[in-house]
């Protein structure tokens, strides 16, 4: 199958990356049983280069296949009965059910056939509530319901950045919601593209006064209490990476939880687990290289894919951040960003020092930030020596 231009990868659809071709799997709510997951871990394995990522929106990635082993991966998977991976669905939060508002855009978008008319990356985030929220997630559309049971629209940005439409009551808001996809699937561009003229007439029908103050984020690690007195173990991959081996002996280790769920900001969260377990769970997961405490400062490190994995890297983005991490990095209310080439992957929302390497050298800036001093200089030395590698080689 080939890929739209711009469009992610999927199981069907790998994208050619440095290092081979790159698969997404991206299962219903993000579930899987532990031994679901070894499955895919084993296939990975199997038929990749070893290596699993948990992205920042929690999508499931295979990276190391090949043109041969790609469609024997994708059997071995469709093998696994995970139902559908693929294809248009609404981001929902991990640790609530997904709201009745995302089924009747899901619903809408199948029976219209608009996943073949919608931009690639077109995207639609459904907040109900739960421990992890998605406001650092940008979207064409945003629905989030708020604490009296009305919900709240905006397009075309996260949180903090989206332009909101107005509040009302589910049937309302999924209309527009309704309307918004109309456009895009009409247009086949953005909402982020809306002229304001079309902002205001979606406006029909909402309270236009609704303010969304978007919230801090929070990282996927740690306790989170559910429903009826039960809680889930929320660990994380360092730089959104781990090893099969590593990913397959954590499935052993919790054989015993009824789901495992992929979650924002390269998280897995453990479900059913009995409580005594719970230390013990998290000491294994930490012997396996996964992270575990809150205070880690790999949560607070956004790298892209970087060399070898990209073609276009022109520094080893996850050594870095290992290097940083390692040195209690960053060490203020802010995320470091680590990009290897222009394009900037791997961005975080909120206040960021980004390190952008370009043609020459690397480029150093702050949004909302102020590095301290002991920051800026290991990112200038880094720099530094990153130039001087480039220059080398370009010599």
């Amino acid at each position: 199958m080939t890929m739209r231009r711009g469009a992610c990868p999927t199981l069907s659809a790998p994208m050619k990356t440095g290092d081979g071709l790159l698969a997404r799997i991206a299962p219903a709510h993000g579930a899987l049983t532990p031994q679901k997951l070894a499955g895919i871990a084993k296939a990975a394995g199997r038929h990749g280069n070893g290596i699993l990522e948990v992205t920042a929106r929690g999508k499931l990635q295979i990276r190391g296949l090949t043109a041969e082993s790609a469609p024997l991966f994708a059997t071995e998977i469709n093998a696994l009965g995970l139902g559908p991976v693929d294809g248009f669905a609404v981001e929902t939060v991990p640790l609530a059910p997904p709201p009745s508002l995302a089924e009747r855009v899901d619903a809408h978008v199948a029976e219209r056939g608009y996943a073949a008319l919608l931009a690639p990356k077109v995207s639609v985030t459904g907040d109900c509530g739960g421990a992890l929220h998605l406001d650092a997630i940008s979207a064409d559309i945003k629905l989030i319901m708020a604490d009296d049971g009305q919900w709240l629209i905006g397009v075309g940005g996260n949180g903090a950045t989206a332009h909101w439409l107005g509040s009302g009551d589910e049937q309302a808001v999924g209309a527009v919601a309704l309307t918004v996809l109309d456009l895009l699937a009409q247009t086949g561009g953005r909402a982020r593209d809306f002229t304001q003229a079309q902002k205001d007439a979606l406006r029909m029908g909402l309270d236009p006064s609704a303010e969304y103050p978007a919230r801090a984020d929070s990282a996927p690690v740690g306790r989170f209490a559910l429903e009826g007195g039960e809680s889930a173990l929320g660990i994380a991959l360092p730089f959104g990476q781990i090893s099969a081996e590593a990913l397959v002996a954590l499935c052993e280790a919790v054989s015993d939880a009824s789901e495992i769920r992929l979650a924002p900001r390269h998280g897995l969260l453990l479900l059913g687990l009995d409580e005594v377990r719970h230390e013990e769970v998290f000491r294994a997961a930490h012997a396996l290289g996964f992270v575990t405490q809150g205070d880690d400062p790999r949560l607070l490190i956004a790298a892209c894919a970087g060399a070898p994995a990209c073609a276009s890297a022109r520094f080893d983005a996850k050594a870095l951040a290992a290097e940083a991490a390692a040195a209690g990095l960053p060490d203020g209310p802010f995320r470091l960003h680590l990009s290897a080439c222009e394009k900037g992957c791997a961005q975080p929302a909120g206040p960021v020092v980004n390190l952008i390497a370009v043609e020459g050298g690397c480029t150093l800036s702050c949004v909302g930030a102020k590095p301290s001093e002991r920051l800026r200089t290991f990112l200038i030395e880094r720099g530094e020596t990153l130039r001087a590698a480039l220059l080398r080689k370009s010599g």
